[in-house]
């Protein structure tokens, strides 16, 4: 019986052969290419804001999805259920959004977000990756 050699389909990211290295490697074997964004919501300050009380209608979370939908789309998202002030989103399609434009685009929303007149101009966002925890 002929014998054939597999040469690919193994569980690196497309395109990549080898060890992945130091650096960690996102690998989406389904769906669309995803970017990835964690946001900390902040005053001008810089002091963090807890955002327990900001899930509602009208609110600043509804408020941040309202502005990553101008240019994207949130497939998935992640409260934190403390006074960390953080929001992880994974957005489609990937590129749409950059931390600087998206970090521009949320501070942009200013002093008196939503119903509790937040002030979210000092929020910051960072590229997450996606990590289960």
């Amino acid at each position: 019986m002929a014998e054939v050699t597999r040469v690919n389909g193994g569980v690196q990211p497309q395109g990549q052969t080898g060890s992945i290295g130091s650096t960690d490697a996102l690998v989406i074997l389904n769906g669309v290419e995803m970017d990835f964004f964690k946001i900390i919501q902040q005053d001008v300050s810089g002091d963090i804001n807890n955002i327990v009380n900001e899930l509602d209608v009208g609110e600043s979370i509804e408020s941040f999805f309202q502005t990553i939908g101008t240019k994207a789309t949130v497939e998935m998202y992640q409260v934190e259920g403390d006074s960390t002030g953080q929001v992880s989103v994974a957005v489609y399609p990937a590129g749409a959004w950059t931390t600087t434009t998206l970090q521009a685009a949320i501070r942009a929303l200013g002093t008196s977000v939503g119903g509790n007149t937040v002030d979210v101009s000092g929020s910051t966002v960072s590229s997450s990756g996606l990590e289960f925890v």
